[in-house]
């Protein structure tokens, strides 16, 4: 891709078929492969380089479809727009995803339940500690979730894993494991 630059702004993108200047002169599309970026910026013709610095915590942010540009030397980077996402909105799809893991999570084990009722079978102890501790972790994720005010507090809810693979972040969505309850 390449910009056509005028008095230092993107009047627009070309996709590199033949150009046709302001003067009526006409270039071969072979121009943009064949020519210098020197001969090129003569015509006011940049490469466009996207910025891959930029990047959408998906969570909190989405793509607005705008970008800016920042005309270099000898290219233009393209930058993607982005904006927050609603906090509120955030923060009660969270809360209805927590809820919704909860009752799957849950679910696994309601058949000692409906045992208990259909034949009066004790529910094993292992599961009724699983369970309560699927409901107290539910129960913090939404407290959490409801007790933050801003992106940045959102974000500093989800775990983060260093090299060796240890959480050094927050605890969403980490559930119980049924194995540390014999499971």
């Amino acid at each position: 891709m390449f910009a056509l630059v005028k008095a230092e702004q993107v009047i627009k993108e070309l996709t590199g078929g033949p150009y046709t200047d302001d003067a009526g002169t006409q270039y071969p599309a072979n121009i943009f492969s064949v020519w210098s970026k020197d001969e090129l910026k003569t015509l006011g013709i940049y490469h466009i380089h996207e910025d891959t610095t930029v990047t959408v915590d998906e969570k909190v942010e989405k793509l607005t479809g705008g970008f800016t540009y920042t005309i270099n030397d000898d290219h233009v980077l393209k930058t993607y727009a982005k904006t927050d996402l609603d906090i509120n909105q955030v923060k009660e799809g969270t809360i209805n995803n927590i809820k919704l893991t909860q009752n799957n999570i849950l679910g696994e084990y309601d058949w000692c339940y409906v045992r208990k009722m259909d034949k009066g079978t004790d529910i094993p102890t292992d599961v009724q500690n699983y369970r309560d501790a699927v409901r107290t972790e539910g129960d913090k994720m939404i407290d959490s979730v409801t007790a933050v005010t801003d992106k940045a507090g959102f974000q500093a809810l989800y775990p983060e894993w260093d090299e060796d693979g240890k959480n050094i972040g927050g605890t969403l969505h980490l559930w119980p494991d049924p194995e540390d309850y014999n499971l």
